[in-house]
């Protein structure tokens, strides 16, 4: 019942999204009917398919980039304090700047490429990873350290053994947020320099006022957001059960 409920509360917004619609005769360059948007969504397609594998791809590698960077790091942060009372303050000052402001600066720099919507969606996707990270790690119990170090253990076996399996929980956490920043983030470099992509599609479509295709094309990013967001979720479960609700 549980899961059938936000199923129910969607028909529902459709429905009254429709009726409103068509009782008020909302104009289609304003708010099309769902029904409207689903057409151009048949209408226009395999070539969304192209533009959503686009986006796909910038998404996916800036966020595979993020993890390779941002797990390591934490952990430095968090076993070294004055890096990490160096450092810290900077990258939260870093994450405080607008990233759509930088982007074009990005674009400007890098050439409007696949780098540079990459970039972009490395700096929007990293600081939540980076976060979780730090204190997953920080929230391991002085208890199991010391009990490490009786045990003999080095530095880096103490954070290899003991306290990366239990910020795992937090690590995921903040792989999560960042799956879905991620999305955001390869938006964002689309609208700025892209040919291609569903963020491209999306500014193409409003310039030209066809707004039932740039509304499918959100539907579709909105889908993808959720389809990403699960399937970190389901790796979780997969690779780490015992770090999960379900597991406990």
């Amino acid at each position: 019942m549980r899961a059938a409920s936000p199923v129910l509360a969607f028909v529902v917004l459709l429905t009254v999204w429709e009726l409103a619609a068509r009782l008020f005769n909302i104009p289609v360059y304003i708010l099309p009917a769902p029904s409207i948007i689903f057409h151009e969504f048949m209408s226009f397609g395999f070539n969304f398919v192209g533009h959503a594998g686009a986006t796909l791809k910038t998404i996916l590698l800036g966020f595979l980039v993020s993890v390779l960077i941002a797990i390591p790091f934490g952990a430095v942060i968090a076993s070294w304090r004055p890096f990490s009372d160096a450092v810290f303050p900077l990258i939260v000052f870093a994450h405080a700047i607008p990233v759509i402001a930088l982007a074009p600066i990005i674009v400007l720099s890098l050439g409007p490429g696949m780098a540079a919507r990459v970039v972009v969606v490395v700096l929007i996707s990293f600081f939540p990873i980076l976060v979780s990270t730090v204190t997953g790690l920080r929230a391991t119990p002085t208890e199991m350290l010391e009990l490490a170090k009786v045990a003999g253990s080095s530095r880096l076996q103490s954070l290899l053994t003991v306290e990366l399996p239990g910020a795992v929980p937090y690590i995921f956490n903040g792989l999560r947020i960042g799956i879905s920043t991620a999305v955001i983030g390869g938006v964002v470099g689309e609208f700025v320099s892209s040919d291609n992509g569903l963020g491209y599609l999306v500014v193409h479509s409003t310039t030209n006022f066809d707004v039932p295709r740039a509304m499918a094309s959100v539907a579709i990013l909105a889908l993808m957001s959720v389809i990403l967001y699960q399937s970190v979720e389901w790796i979780q479960k997969l690779l780490f059960p015992w770090s999960t609700n379900g597991g406990r």
